[in-house]
């Protein structure tokens, strides 16, 4: 009876995945080499649009020579977890993530992914010292005064899931000391009536955390962080801003959305930020850094990650950290002029042509209404017929009514590529009138 039902779920799945759920199977496959910007899909060659090197640092023969060094110096193997010993190349990349947006006295974690950096956050926050692993070795780390102190989630709708995924577990886990409530995305009236009834429900002391992508995966929306900021200070609340798809890119030095808070060092001491190594440092890896040295060690004891799984392998490690300098320094800047003059001209060229758009103008990815999301499939095809791969989000990735066509900008990128770009999306439109 056990291999019947999976058996039979797994073929309803893949009828599914024919039909509706659009995120089952892969849209294209690559054949030959990956070579970034350009790849080889059904037996011609397209632009990657569907990627996240947005400085396109990936081919860049810097970086390439930086992981050539870096691969020859250190051994490929990945060392134990952080339990059982600590790499002075991962110490020194946490060192300089944390310089990089906060200062020489803050702290970061490095997580070997951005999925587990969320999660694992989520869980340490949302129980501290009420955590399933503490709990666990109650008579090694004894009691903890402030546990009783419960956290409370003030969540934007549009959060990543992995991060929403954490929230979940943790407040399923002790209900007692952690609970969440979801604001929609940009209602801060809201959001202050949810902190006020908070207040008035949960007087005594709590941990009150206010939580938000800096800019949206799907549409590029960019949040404005100063009103958050002011409005954490007011209720006093930590804010956690998931900068994945904003660190390199936008803001002084791409130190990302946060960092463009005029008296950004007045609220430094609210601010955890979550980036990820995977796109402009185009190395596998994730972080978070805060400005308190002391809470980050809490954090990490309270993260069943750093005890149970292997870290970012050293070599890996290395290479990241000194990418840094390079993406915060002028090699970098000269990429974020490109990507900004990249991203700005195909949205006007896309205005110009009659096209809506979701999001707004800072940011690299750029999205168009998917109003007949059945035509998502030919769409993509149609666009890849003429040269381009890029992304759909639909059912179950959005709500319906939320689909849309998302085309992630590079810094090298033409002005022939998006001349190019904007001929096969009104050639798709006129043909499939899918927006």
């Amino acid at each position: 009876m056990s291999v019947r039902i999976l058996t039979e779920e797994g073929q309803r799945f893949r009828r599914l995945s024919q039909s509706e759920l659009t995120i089952a199977e892969p849209r294209h496959r690559t054949h030959g080499d990956f070579t970034g910007k350009q790849l080889r899909i059904a037996g011609r060659t397209v632009i990657d649009l569907s990627g996240l090197d947005y400085l396109a640092l990936g081919s860049d023969p810097k970086v390439k020579e930086l992981m050539r060094r870096n691969l020859q110096r250190h051994d490929c193997g990945i060392p134990g977890s952080e339990a059982i010993i600590r790499t002075w190349q991962v110490e020194r990349l946490e060192q300089e993530l944390a310089a990089y947006h906060f200062g020489v006295s803050a702290a970061a974690i490095t997580f070997t992914a951005g999925y587990p950096v969320n999660f694992s956050l989520m869980e340490a926050l949302g129980l501290r010292g009420n955590s399933f692993f503490l709990r666990m070795h109650a008579d090694a780390v004894g009691d903890w005064p402030t546990a009783k102190a419960p956290t409370l989630f003030f969540v934007d709708s549009d959060l990543h899931f992995s991060a929403r995924h954490g929230i979940r577990f943790a407040t399923r886990l002790r209900p007692d000391r952690c609970s969440s409530r979801i604001y929609p995305t940009g209602d801060l009236a809201r959001l202050e009536e949810q902190l006020q009834e908070s207040q008035r429900e949960v007087p005594g002391p709590a941990v009150r955390i206010i939580l938000t992508d800096t800019v949206d995966s799907a549409t590029g929306h960019e949040t404005d962080m100063a009103p958050l900021c002011a409005l954490a200070e007011r209720y006093d609340c930590l804010v956690y801003a998931d900068e994945a798809h904003a660190v390199g890119v936008i803001g002084p030095q791409g130190r990302g959305v946060t960092a463009k808070v005029e008296n950004f060092d007045r609220y430094r001491n609210r601010l955890i930020l979550m980036g990820t190594l995977t796109k402009a440092f185009c190395q596998p890896g994730g972080y978070v850094v805060l400005n308190d040295p002391d809470l980050a060690a809490l954090l990490k004891l309270c993260s069943p990650q750093h005890v149970f799984s292997a870290p970012v392998p050293p070599w890996i490690a290395d290479t990241a950290r000194q990418m840094i300098p390079l993406v915060a320094g002028p090699h970098g800047d000269r990429r974020r002029r490109r990507l900004e003059h990249v991203s700005l001209t195909l949205r006007e060229m896309l205005l110009d042509d009659g096209f809506d758009l979701v999001g707004n103008s800072a940011s690299p990815i750029i999205a168009l209404p998917l109003r007949r999301p059945e035509l998502g499939e030919k769409v993509l095809h149609l666009l890849c017929d003429l040269g381009f791969v890029a992304s759909v989000f639909q059912g179950p990735l959005r709500a319906r009514g939320q689909e849309v066509l998302r085309l992630a900008m590079r810094a090298d990128l033409t002005d022939g590529d998006l001349e190019a770009l904007g001929e096969a999306l009104n050639c798709c439109r006129e043909k499939l009138h899918f927006t």
